[in-house]
């Protein structure tokens, strides 16, 4: 049980934001198994599941914004607090992630030489650019109090406008010019913390009955029509399939914003607004007791893919189609990594295993 003092600081609609990042996460990387069978030739099924599934670590991105800006604590106590409770559970999990490596034949040196700047394991990415921003935002919370709402909303419309670089290519401008651009500067991971802090502070009138059918229209937009376009009409421009793909799931794309405001929004709407009014809501508390273990659930998951669901489910789902078997696979991940990180939740370490 999560004692009643933490459940009162807790926010509901973030616990769930933190658990569908969670599942997205898994979901992106269960089906990776079958990795050759829909990524190398055009294939809807995954263009249409991939522009769902990869706003997962956007929203982790969006979700440090809405809990920690702005900072109210000196950049000295912020930032040491911050990290360590990131680094110390990446480093034990970075080590077991080596021993795995050396059991099964894939450890190298270069993975000691180069931990301190990239991870061991591909999907601990996340975690490394986390610790960055963490180192940032005492930084990004005095320039929020400086420029204010305005300020705010005209940097997010200069990054919403940096979105559409990834689709320029092929129709307008060479692929070898996506990378040097006058937005190129906005183009990164922060705009999705400063989209987290504003939507948490100043939620969009999305179901209100005056607006609801402009942002209708901006989510068709971004959700459905760039990337129809990017798939269906820059192709006869010369743009293969993989640089498509590769636009539509780079790190700012216009439709992953719009699907992380959609998201951010409609779990909002639907959840209370604290758990001093969510006793009656079982479905808020069943968040939060998965919330918790989010992180850990993220370190730990590839683990689990890797040497547990995938060895064991191949005899039994190989013959399935690849989106049946990584739907399957994801559940299983999910469960199991789970009912670890309870018992993990338990042990008297377990912030040093599964962070905070």
């Amino acid at each position: 049980m999560i004692p009643a003092e933490k459940m009162k600081r807790r926010i509901p609609y973030l616990d769930t934001v933190r658990v569908i990042s969670c599942l997205l996460v898994i979901l992106l990387h269960a089906p990776m198994a079958r990795f050759s069978e829909y990524y190398n030739t055009p294939n809807t099924t995954y263009c249409f599941y991939i522009v769902l599934v990869t706003v997962c670590s956007k929203l982790f991105f969006m979700l440090s914004g809405a809990l920690l800006l702005p900072v109210t604590k000196s950049a000295r106590e912020f930032i040491p607090r911050r990290v360590k409770a990131v680094v110390i559970p990446l480093a034990v999990w970075s080590v077991v992630y080596l021993i795995a490596r050396w059991f099964n034949g894939t450890f190298t040196p270069k993975f000691l030489l180069s931990i301190l700047f990239t991870p061991v394991e591909g999907a601990l990415w996340f975690v490394y650019v986390t610790i960055v921003i963490y180192c940032v935002l005492p930084l990004m919370s005095k320039c929020i109090e400086a420029i204010g709402k305005r300020g705010v909303e005209y940097l997010l419309g200069l990054w919403v406008i940096s979105s559409f670089i990834p689709y320029q290519h092929g129709m307008f401008i060479g692929q070898s010019q996506i990378t040097h651009n006058m937005f190129g500067a906005f183009a990164n991971v922060y705009g999705y913390v400063l989209l987290g802090y504003y939507l948490h502070q100043y939620p969009l009138p999305v179901f209100t009955r005056e607006h609801w059918w402009k942002f209708a229209l901006a989510f068709t937009f971004g959700i459905v029509l760039m990337p129809l376009f990017e798939f269906t009409v820059q192709p006869h421009f010369g743009i293969t399939y993989q640089e498509a793909l590769g636009a539509v799931t780079s790190d700012v794309s216009i439709n992953d914003i719009m699907i992380a405001t959609l998201i951010f929004s409609v779990v909002r709407q639907f959840s209370p607004r604290s758990y001093d009014t969510a006793g009656r809501h079982r479905f808020s508390h069943a968040m939060t007791s998965v919330s918790i273990c989010t992180f850990g659930i993220y370190l730990a998951h590839m683990l689990a893919l890797r040497e547990l669901v995938w060895p064991l489910t191949r005899p039994y789902f190989a013959t399935m189609p690849w989106l049946a078997d990584g739907l399957l696979c994801a559940a299983i991940d999910f469960a199991v990594c789970y009912v670890v990180m309870r018992l993990v939740y338990l042990l008297p370490v377990s912030k040093y295993i599964m962070g905070r």
